[in-house]
């Protein structure tokens, strides 16, 4: 892989990390660490909120992510880097972070379904 195409992998990583970011940031730290202890999935919560058109876009995002060989995994700790406030919550609840990566893989394999 060249230092261009590195780069521009990277550069997308970091932007899909920003994107996660500000939704969190409309929610509030606060309110996530309710619903993380609750036992409820954070990125289902947000996602089953979207409008058709949204998760359109945003498993089209994820898919561009996937073709460039970054997984959900490494945009959660992208983000985890951009908001330690978050890790803790997160990584608190035992297979909490594991749940979150499969609901965000199944939600992105449902268009191929489609």
């Amino acid at each position: 892989m060249s230092f261009m195409e590195r780069s521009a992998r990277h550069f997308v990583l970091i932007k899909a990390a920003r994107e996660l970011k500000k939704e969190i940031e409309k929610a509030g730290l606060n309110n996530l660490k309710i619903l993380v202890d609750a036992g409820k999935s954070i990125f289902g919560i947000y996602l089953d909120g979207c409008s058709p058109e949204e998760q359109t876009r945003i498993r089209r995002d994820f898919n561009t992510l996937l073709q460039l060989g970054i997984t959900v995994d490494m945009v959660l700790s992208e983000l985890a880097g951009q908001m330690p406030e978050l890790a803790p919550i997160m990584e608190g609840k035992e297979g909490y972070k594991k749940g979150e990566i499969e609901k965000l893989e199944a939600f992105v394999r449902e268009e191929a379904k489609k």
